[in-house]
């Protein structure tokens, strides 16, 4: 039988805008700590990934419930470093042994990922007939030579479709981007844990907002490196094989960054006993 957990007090900080750019540094230095064991985390998520783009729809959707365990295995990972333990990749499924309550937000977080999902790109079907998903892949799938091809016209519909996409699941990921972790570390609830992510973004947002301008500036930097690379090699799918340790370095960087962010955001502290 597992024992209830303690309860926590959560104190909500303020933030300058440079804490933001700090979680990105500091996540870089934590990462070089274990480089290995963070590559080889990330790479054991997107192996899972690609067996699940194998199977039927239904149980692609299983790959967005598990979005809370994959934030959350890395911020245990992150933890363990800081405390110069190793990278383990049961710390993936480390939450859901917490105890019953917790188990039950967590999988309540990951039904509002898929059902979020899901209408956002339904919704966005009934716009265009399915014209903005068309665009995407012809867009990103390679030619025979390794080259992307020119991008085709899009209709009015179908832009609407994907600033929409775009823009709705940006805002979404707002109640759901510090939850998994007050599930985890906060003891609450799904509910009042996306309600606390909404309210803390809210009260960081300067810092925030540099946090997501920065990893901005790295994704378009890492863009154009890409296409210098391909550039010198003359072949674009080549210079992607090359950069695709790159891309799992950052990828894993990137949620690395997150537990810094939640940390400089939440001093959580064991409640004073009930007299």
């Amino acid at each position: 039988m597992i024992a209830p957990r303690a309860p926590v007090k959560i104190h909500l900080r303020s933030l300058p805008a440079a804490a933001g750019l700090s979680w990105i540094r500091r996540a870089l230095r934590t990462f070089f700590r274990r480089p290995a064991g963070f590559m080889g985390l990330f790479g054991l998520v997107l192996f899972v990934l690609l067996v699940l783009a194998l199977l039927p729809p239904a149980a692609q959707m299983f790959a967005l419930a598990l979005m809370p365990l994959l934030s959350l295995g890395f911020m245990l990972a992150t933890e363990a470093v800081l405390d110069d333990l190793p990278v383990r990749p049961s710390l993936f499924w480390a939450p859901m042994a917490a105890g019953p309550a917790a188990r039950r937000a967590l999988v309540n977080i990951g039904l509002v990922y898929v059902l979020v999902f899901l209408l956002i790109f339904l919704f966005g079907d009934r716009i265009d007939g399915g014209e903005a998903n068309r665009w995407l892949q012809a867009v990103f799938t390679p030619k025979a030579d390794g080259t992307l091809p020119e991008p085709t016209p899009i209709s009015g519909a179908g832009t609407l479709v994907v600033l929409l996409r775009t823009f709705g699941l940006a805002l979404v990921s707002v109640p759901l981007w510090h939850a998994p972790a007050l599930v985890h570390w906060g003891r609450q609830g799904a509910a009042q844990a996306m309600f606390s992510s909404v309210v803390s973004i809210w009260r960081t947002r300067a810092a925030f907002a540099a946090y997501m301008l920065g990893w901005c500036a790295i994704g378009l930097l890492f863009t154009l490196l890409l296409f210098v690379v391909g550039s010198l090699l003359g072949n674009l799918q080549l210079a992607v094989a090359v950069m695709t340790p790159v891309s799992w370095a950052l990828s894993a960087v990137f949620y690395i960054s997150i537990w810094f962010g939640f940390v400089d955001t939440f001093q959580i502290s064991a409640a004073a006993p009930a007299r």
